[in-house]
């Protein structure tokens, strides 16, 4: 019976056959993963969507039953994008993500949450200082992971079944909405403040 690979060519030649072997199918298969996924869909118990109470906001996102601090509300799905190739004006769901997750992504940097966002989604925005008072209104915060789908939201306090989650959008968010009398007179009325002269606010 022939002895095969006797030669230190053949074995050369039989090491790089079986590299390519390897290499090239996982490599196809990293390059070309999904560049959609969602949050985990067990975490939907916790919470459900209804008409946010802030008016314009369309749907928001509210506590299906008692959430304890520290508790994880909902994962931030979405697609795989370019940052600087998206639309400024699209930007409005647009997540960076940590270092650790960046390997992970290339050669994309940043994950659009606008259509596949799920849940998280809904979260909408509140001020946490109007006029130097503390509002207590946001009773979430958005993190990041270094696992898929890299953010998700966490109870920043107790939240009560029924309770509409709030959050901040951070520094860099464009507040548009902030400018119209109806959000203003909203938040003003619940955090018992009269903004008739005075409507300066913190996110």
């Amino acid at each position: 019976m022939p002895r095969l690979f006797t030669t230190r060519k053949q074995r050369i030649l039989l090491a790089i056959v079986l590299a390519i072997a390897i290499v090239v199918p996982a490599t196809s298969a990293w390059l070309f993963r999904t560049r959609v996924f969602t949050g985990d869909p067990a975490l939907d118990a916790r919470t459900y969507v209804a008409p946010s109470r802030i008016p314009g906001a369309g749907n928001g996102l509210f506590a299906a039953r008692a959430i304890h601090k520290d508790e994880v509300i909902a994962e931030m799905g979405g697609r795989l994008v370019f940052h600087d190739r998206f639309p400024r004006e699209k930007r409005g769901y647009l997540f960076d993500v940590p270092p650790c997750a960046r390997r992970d992504l290339w050669p994309y940097d940043a994950l659009d949450g606008s259509v596949h966002g799920g849940r998280a989604s809904k979260i909408n925005f509140a001020p946490r200082v109007i006029n130097g008072k503390e509002t207590g209104f946001q009773n979430a915060r958005g993190w990041t992971m270094c696992r898929r789908p890299y953010v998700y939201f966490a109870a920043e306090r107790d939240i009560e079944a029924d309770e509409e989650i709030l959050t901040s959008y951070g520094p860099i968010y464009d507040y548009d909405f902030m400018t119209f009398p109806e959000v203003r007179d909203h938040f003003c009325k619940i955090a018992s403040l009269d903004c008739s002269i005075r409507f300066d606010w913190e996110p």
